[in-house]
């Protein structure tokens, strides 16, 4: 019986994903090619999102129920924080469809928008796989870190830094326009904290939230920067739209991967893996060939992306470290375990259980 119900599942779960993807491909080709006239397609634009956004806060409130402890809070503030995009989504809509002007900055939309950040990093950083001890602890705050740092490196040269220099941050305007990119690279940190933390069909799920709020957070500054350009219009819809319905649809999906009681964190003395050792590494490559572009083009960076770049390649050095350390560690402690069961059996003693193994984080 269980194995059935883990087919049918299974089968909803990749259902959902074709339909998402099959849903984000047809909205992009539509906002793109202005399918029915402009308006139309703003209408489509406007309503299909807080409905997406609907959808996920929906699906985060079912998964809340699924699940007790850390993970219902986790994913009950999940659900607040889609239930604050909702109702941004809502206001945009009226001001480009019931007022028929354009959106100001800041607008009563900023207010969700902003709001939904806080809630999103404190779910993450209740997340049970964030919960660690000792080197194991410290690797995974290097991992996310080192992450973070690549992704804020690549944001600031291709979109902060232009838009730092040019926004007046003495306006709350230009405070919210800055706003969002950081709030998006604090989220993505917790979110691959998280990841590294967990085994089972719980990372499944922390893997969709993760390209969900990679989705957004693409979304985020590519409005930032054309906004900046002023390329980007409320009144019409734009082919970037189409990210933060793939967004909220891929955190729904998130959600629906969410199994109550599936959830499993790694063992403290679980060895990290050749992938767990390099992967972090593909960040730092990803950022090298940013600034090799850059530099090719005749873009030299500025001093913040080079302090950025030098604190990148730190975090990865001692990240290294400590995951060799771990590596290493692993066969001692193993040992130590195997010597302690062999003294209690030669005692007499009962031998103490020991969590099974897990495998290395793949």
């Amino acid at each position: 019986m269980f194995q059935v119900a883990k087919r049918i599942a299974s089968g909803r779960l990749l259902a959902a994903l074709a339909g998402t993807m099959l849903a984000t491909a047809l909205f992009a080709l539509w906002f793109a090619s202005d399918l029915g006239g402009a308006r139309a397609t703003l209408w489509a634009d406007d309503v299909a999102t807080p409905l997406a956004a609907a959808t996920a806060a929906v699906a985060c409130l079912r998964a809340a129920a699924r699940h007790g402890g850390r993970m219902r809070l986790f994913w009950s503030l999940l659900t607040a924080a889609t239930v604050c995009w909702t109702l941004a989504e809502v206001v945009w809509g009226v001001y480009a469809l019931v007022l028929s002007e354009a959106v100001p900055s800041p607008s009563w939309a900023d207010v969700g928008y902003l709001g939904a950040i806080p809630l999103a990093v404190t779910a993450l950083a209740l997340h049970p796989g964030t919960r660690a001890s000792g080197r194991r602890r410290a690797r995974l705050v290097f991992d996310g870190a080192v992450v973070a740092s690549a992704l804020l490196f690549l944001s600031w040269t291709l979109v902060l830094g232009p838009l730092w220099r040019s926004t007046d941050l003495s306006t709350l305007g230009g405070v919210v326009t800055i706003a969002y990119p950081f709030g998006d690279i604090l989220i993505l940190f917790f979110v691959v904290l998280a990841i590294r933390g967990m085994t089972g069909s719980e990372r499944l799920s922390l893997w969709c939230l993760l390209a969900a709020l990679g989705a957004m957070a693409l979304s985020d500054s590519s409005f930032t920067y054309l906004t900046e350009v002023s390329t980007y219009s409320s009144s019409s819809a734009n082919v970037i739209d189409a990210g933060w319905i793939a967004a909220y649809l891929g955190i729904a999906l998130a959600a629906l991967a969410s199994r109550g009681g599936a959830w499993t964190p790694q063992p403290d003395r679980s060895r990290p893996s050749l992938a767990a050792l390099t992967a972090p590494l593909l960040t730092v490559l990803l950022a090298l060939i940013v600034v090799a572009v850059q530099i090719n083009l005749g873009h030299r960076p500025d001093r913040a992306a080079w302090l950025m770049a030098f604190g990148l390649v730190a975090l990865v050095m001692v990240r290294q470290a400590l995951a060799l350390l771990e590596f290493f560690a692993a066969p001692h402690e193993d040992t130590l375990r195997l010597s302690e069961r062999i003294a209690e059996a030669a005692l007499g003693e009962a031998p103490r259980p020991y969590p099974a193994r897990v495998p290395a984080e793949r």
